[in-house]
């Protein structure tokens, strides 16, 4: 690629324009070079982390900086609260972040597009965790087979005894049903499925997103592609079923995991259609605000991430699911690994990337090195075998 020119509009380089030109330079011949790849992705997220006035090279301030240090921080904060947290980093890939990111203005400043590098601003750099932050917390959680099935017969049985009662006010045993169905058989991240409140894009999917017939789910991947379609196996395909008949969405744009949390639904109703409804406090006194909404068609927001694994750590707690190591409950994430190491084991590597949508074969292989050495172990158990049999054969002949 040739040297980009300094140009009068150097000034106002749009910000994603200056990342390509620098992630191109760093590329290898061919197209090759994990550190293009990791600064293509890094600084990718960077942009989608912006507020959204900024477009321009230039709109990033030091104080821009400090608020992105901050970030990662919490993001490894997040690592040592929770280490099963699919959003937690440890202090040391936060730095990492942060150096991909400086590096790029260092590009910038060369290139004329600013005049100062603002992340080497010692005050945001100064807000970046310690590189030890979340080091030791590295005990990931697999779901296994027996608390899976544990899991799923526990909700199972909540559902059918609520619908049994309740019919179509069952909501929640079924939505509850449905969220460990999903989870345990999809593979998806949280992130993907609910909504983030640490990011705008992530709003949670919608029923228009759900194909259940030809079993699959499309989210806002990991790779901030939209339409990435996540498996929907049969076996998840029923619960997601007899919930959405259950919940009765008024519209394909209603989220599949709508929050129940009475003052959210109320700001929602207030926020929507304030100008819109002569008399709304009136009909919400009188309705409720969910009978409002779904009577305006005003989709209320999804439930969260943090609130799924509330929901989870009450099911755990309540049907007493017998729960292996030291973890307290059966958190998302380690359903989205124990689904790769199902796959892994019955269909190989490659059928582990795919539903788990990884870039890197590395990644899946890394993950699920544990399954590698067992076998390999079960091989060299057997080849010993077989020669300390031939040795000792040979010794009885002789």
């Amino acid at each position: 690629m040739p040297e980009p020119q300094s140009t009068a509009t150097d000034a106002h380089k749009p910000l994603p324009k200056a990342v390509e030109e620098w992630v191109q330079k760093k590329t290898k011949p061919g197209g090759g070079g994990n550190y293009a790849r990791e600064a293509d992705r890094v600084l990718t997220t960077f942009i989608d982390w912006t507020p959204d006035s900024v477009e321009t090279v230039r709109d990033i301030s030091r104080r821009t900086m400090m608020q992105y240090a901050e970030y990662l921080h919490r993001r490894a904060d997040a690592r040592v609260a929770d280490p099963d947290d699919e959003e937690g980093i440890t202090g040391r890939t936060a730095q990492q972040y942060y150096a991909l990111v400086r590096a790029f203005f260092t590009y910038c400043v060369k290139w004329g597009y600013r005049e100062e590098n603002p992340a080497e601003h010692k005050p945001a750099m100064e807000e970046l965790p310690d590189a030890s932050l979340g080091a030791e917390s590295n005990r990931q959680q697999f779901w296994s087979p027996q608390e899976r099935t544990a899991f799923i017969q526990y909700v199972d049985e909540c559902a059918h005894d609520a619908i049994s009662e309740r019919g179509s006010d069952a909501v929640e045993e079924a939505r509850d049903r449905a969220l460990v169905y999903l989870f345990a058989y999809s593979g998806a991240r949280s992130a993907e499925l609910l909504r983030d409140p640490n990011d705008s894009r992530r709003t949670g999917v919608t029923w228009a997103d759900v194909d259940i017939e030809a079993g699959v789910i499309r989210v806002l991947g990991k790779s901030q592609t939209a339409g990435e379609e996540v498996q929907l196996p049969s076996q998840a395909r029923p619960a997601v079923k007899r919930y959405r008949k259950i919940l009765d969405p008024p519209t394909g744009e209603w989220p599949v995991f709508p929050t129940r949390h009475t003052p959210s639904l109320y700001q929602c109703a207030r926020t929507e259609l304030g100008d819109r409804v002569d008399d709304l406090e009136t009909e919400l006194k009188a309705e409720g605000p969910d009978v409002v909404l779904r009577q305006y068609e005003v989709a209320p927001p999804s439930i969260t991430t943090e609130t799924v694994r509330n929901i989870f750590r009450r099911l755990c707690e309540e049907g007493e699911i017998p729960v292996e190591g030291e973890h307290e409950y059966l958190k998302p994430h380690g359903a989205r690994r124990g689904a790769g190491e199902a796959l892994y084991r019955a269909e190989g590597s490659s059928a582990a990337q795919r539903a788990l949508r990884h870039e890197d074969p590395s990644t899946t292989s890394k993950m699920y090195s544990h399954i590698e050495a067992s076998e390999q172990a079960e091989v060299a158990s057997d080849a010993f075998e077989k020669v300390d049999d031939r040795t000792t054969t040979e010794d009885n002949s002789g």
